[in-house]
Order: C-alpha cells, then structure tokens, then sequence
C-alpha cells in the first residue's frame, strides 16, 4: 500500500534530526512544499511534538522542521 503524503511527511520529520525545510521535501520525498506545510500543520494539531528552527525569522518554507529535538 502506498504511503500517503502525511506519513511520507510524518515519517521523514521523525528520521531527521537537523530538521528539513518544506522546501527540500519535493526533492526528498516528492511532496511539494504548500501539502508539507499543510501537513505539518495538521501534525501539529494533532499534538505531534514538531519542533523548529528560525520559525518567525524565516519564510515557513525555509523553517527547519523535526518531530522531536533539533540537534545543534
């Protein structure tokens, strides 16, 4: 069964641990940034720990995004 956009998100926000940006997400796991964003939302709502690095600073697509901490 093919993963859906959420767990092909959910999954590479839980593996990386120097975030990823929405940006980069077309090119790891092909979906493109505006459904990564909107998943990441949805995540977040659902109470997913998703941290993040330069969000408020930086355009959302350029945010580094993890489920769990941000290693330096």
């Amino acid at each position: 069964m093919p993963h859906s956009d959420k767990d092909k998100v959910r999954e590479l926000l839980i593996v990386t641990r120097f975030g990823v940006s929405a940006a980069e997400m077309p090119m790891i796991i092909e979906v493109e940034q505006d459904k990564a964003l909107a998943v990441i939302d949805e995540l977040r709502r659902e109470g997913e720990d998703i941290q993040s690095l330069g969000e408020g600073e930086n355009p959302a697509e350029l945010v580094l995004y993890s489920i769990g901490q941000i290693e330096p």
